[in-house]
């Protein structure tokens, strides 16, 4: 019970730690608060969405589509995404059964959490890794482990340090490619094995594919490719694929018993997702590869010049990312804490994210988002020099 609160309040308890909320948060009300400021520091792209697809949407709204859609997504959407992931990954997939829109990635994650887990399972993440799975977690009650990325010549997954973590407490395996922070990717060998052992050992994969259209050493590696749904959830988005963060729209591709389950679960939090975005997106998005190539693209060229900007900085170590949006530069040499170089760039007016935010790995770094026009980040980098320099 709270005590330090008026009659009825303090007859209730809390349901969240608010120091567990995501610190990123924290970051951004900072920086709305500083004036002439540049940010790298949301998780979104600063480039223009194509402009076929808000065409489209504008079109849906004149034309009665300003309604409640099904809670598994209008039949359009649902029929367009199953050509995409073949198109895009050669995978198959049933739109009927195998695919849930939801209100963002994020949404998706919370629903297969809530499925999947119960209190005392064990749930493996990447560190560094995005915080914001941990309180997902722990609010089934389940608990947090962590496999570490490898950072050699570039950021990578080593599918062995999965294997060794993997015990009869496993539940759940959740990887993230390319990785947020830090572009890190898993081989399809290594990504095959893991899933392989998971299935025998009665695990779930939890593949978050919201930045597979950013890769830019090889191929992106989809969960899809396996031929199996018995024991994935693929996570994705269309939030960073086409620069539309704020119309919250994402989709799960799983077994029909785990859709079953979310959608159950859906119908009584969010309803549907945004109508809008599911209308517009279902007529462009088998249209839009010029727009995923230029944009891929964009960020490709940024990534590299800010890695030879950074790494000219005494002190410094960039490595350059295997795909993504993010960079995550090491300046411990110069400053150990990763909430000590934060507030030197923003005091340079530039805002990133401090490196301890994602894990045991982050501090003396920080998480840099690239997915912006070339101008903007040439200026922000200039301002990083300037801190450093």
């Amino acid at each position: 019970m709270t005590t330090d609160l008026p009659f009825p309040i303090n007859r209730l308890s809390p349901v969240s730690d608010p120091t567990k909320s995501s610190p990123i948060r924290k970051v951004m009300k900072m920086i709305e608060q500083s004036n002439d400021l540049i940010s790298l520091a949301a998780g979104e792209a600063k480039f223009s969405p194509p402009p076929e697809l808000i065409e489209a949407a504008c079109t849906a709204m004149k034309t009665g589509k300003n309604v409640y859609t099904s809670t598994a997504g209008i039949p359009s959407i649902r029929a367009a995404l199953s050509q995409f992931v073949e198109s895009q990954f050669g995978a198959r997939i049933n739109p009927e059964t195998n695919i849930l829109l939801t209100v963002g990635g994020m949404e998706a994650i919370y629903l297969a959490a809530r499925v999947l887990l119960k209190t005392g399972d064990k749930v493996l993440l990447p560190d560094p890794g995005w915080g914001v799975m941990i309180p997902v977690i722990e609010k089934c009650g389940a608990r947090a482990e962590f496999y570490p990325q490898v950072e050699t010549q570039t950021w990578t997954i080593d599918h062995s340090k999965i294997l060794e973590r993997m015990d009869a407490q496993t539940k759940l395996i959740v990887i993230n490619l390319p990785s947020n922070p830090t572009g890190a990717m898993l081989s399809q060998d290594g990504f095959a094995k893991v899933v392989e052992k998971a299935r025998e050992m009665g695990i779930f994969v939890m593949s978050d594919e919201v930045y597979h259209n950013f890769v830019f050493d090889g191929c992106h590696v989809s969960a899809l490719q396996f031929d199996t749904l018995d024991n994935l959830i693929v996570i994705n988005s269309f939030s960073k694929t086409y620069a539309v963060t704020g119309w919250r729209i994402g989709y799960v591709i799983a077994h029909e018993w785990i859709i079953q389950q979310m959608v159950m679960y859906k119908e009584s939090t969010s309803l549907c997702s945004f109508s809008i975005g599911q209308w517009a997106l279902a007529d462009y998005i088998n249209s839009s590869q010029n727009y995923l190539d230029e944009v891929a693209d964009l960020c490709r060229r940024n990534m590299e010049m800010i890695v030879q900007r950074l790494s000219a900085i005494p002190g410094v170590h960039c490595s350059p990312a295997q795909g993504g949006f993010y960079l995550f530069p090491d300046f411990s040499k110069i400053e150990p804490s990763s909430e000590k170089i934060f507030a030197r760039l923003l005091e340079h007016g530039v805002a990133v994210i401090p490196g301890k935010f994602f894990g045991s790995q982050g501090e003396g770094r920080v998480r840099i988002m690239f997915a912006a026009d070339t101008e903007y980040i040439d200026k922000a980098v200039g301002r990083i020099e300037a801190a450093f320099m």
